[in-house]
């Protein structure tokens, strides 16, 4: 992938805001621009520069994905117990014989997803940020 697909990346997992790493990535094309030289070779690699920024909580928009994924999940395995319990119905009719195989793939399907969206989301430019 791009040197700036990769920044944007480690950017977003140090926790800077979108403006920020707008700001990052305004600074590094300008360098580049001027000294005619790649990013790589002015900057290091993409997880070497995005160290030298200091770690912050904040949730991404892969986060919440995966935040909400899991909690589906969890609410589905909740749901499969109570009927159990309170209704004596057997979600196993519907589900199949694994009662955890769906929560399990809607934890997997989500932290992909929350993965490839902080991964592929381009960054905001610095104008639309501000």
């Amino acid at each position: 992938m791009s040197y700036e697909r990769k920044l944007t990346f480690n950017l977003r997992v140090r926790g800077l805001s979108e403006s920020e790493i707008a700001e990052v990535l305004e600074d590094v094309r300008a360098h580049q621009a001027s000294a005619g030289t790649p990013a790589a070779a002015e900057f290091g690699t993409a997880e070497e520069y995005a160290q030298q920024f200091p770690k912050k909580k904040r949730r991404t928009l892969g986060k919440s994905i995966t935040s909400a994924g899991t909690a589906l999940a969890l609410v589905y395995i909740l749901l499969a117990v109570l009927l159990m319990l309170l209704f004596k119905i057997d979600i196993r009719d519907v589900v199949g014989p694994i009662t955890l195989q769906p929560a399990a793939l809607l934890i997997l399907a989500s932290v992909l997803a929350g993965f490839l969206t902080d991964y592929f989301l381009p960054a905001q430019s610095s104008t639309a940020a501000s």
